[in-house]
């Protein structure tokens, strides 16, 4: 094998190492249901269809013998992980077996669930009549968000002349990054 070809396979590795789905949203099926739109319009017929969807979490209620999770949903990738840039697609529930801790499932919490899908529920979202699918949860991954600031490390051009030597107030972004946490 030519040098510069394991180089690149051993870049592809573990990169892909970096981006596999959690064991804890690896479910019975090879590919569940992730679109939410499907879910969306599931019905009684696909009552115990596995799903797996990601989002932001909007609230918790625990209850005598489980917990709901109301979740905003957004795209996920292959890993599983939430855009937490994109727009909301739409609601859902998530039921947890026992109690969760509230402090941990926080509001603004990204998080993905694996699990069945359940029924439809009619809730409210403010005085809004809302119409959620549930899920009961097998499996869920909390995620962490991350900040960092990006630098706009460009050159100044001044002519044919660039420096990368500033003066006065430089420019940069924070960038916002979902991880697993430690």
């Amino acid at each position: 094998m030519k040098p510069y070809l394991f180089v690149v396979a051993l870049g592809a590795l573990v990169l892909s190492g970096c981006t596999s789905l959690p064991e804890s949203l690896k479910g019975r099926m090879e590919q569940p249901v992730t679109e939410y739109p499907v879910v969306a319009k599931m019905t009684k017929a696909q009552q115990g269809e596995e799903v797996r969807l990601g989002g932001l979490i909007a609230a918790v209620k625990n209850r005598e013998n489980d917990s709901v999770v109301e979740i905003v949903a957004l795209p996920t990738s292959h890993a599983g992980r939430p855009d937490i840039d994109a727009s909301s697609l739409g609601r859902f529930k998530a039921i947890f077996p026992g109690f969760i801790e509230p402090a941990d499932y926080a509001k603004g919490r990204p998080i993905t669930v694996l699990g069945d899908f359940q029924q439809r529920q009619s809730g409210k979202v403010g005085d809004y009549s809302y119409d959620y699918p549930v899920i009961v949860v097998k499996g869920h991954q909390l995620w962490d968000i991350e900040q960092h600031l990006v630098d706009d490390d460009r050159p100044y051009c001044y002519g044919l002349y660039c420096s990368r030597v500033r003066i006065g107030v430089g420019t940069g972004r924070v960038q916002s990054v979902i991880t697993l946490p430690y």
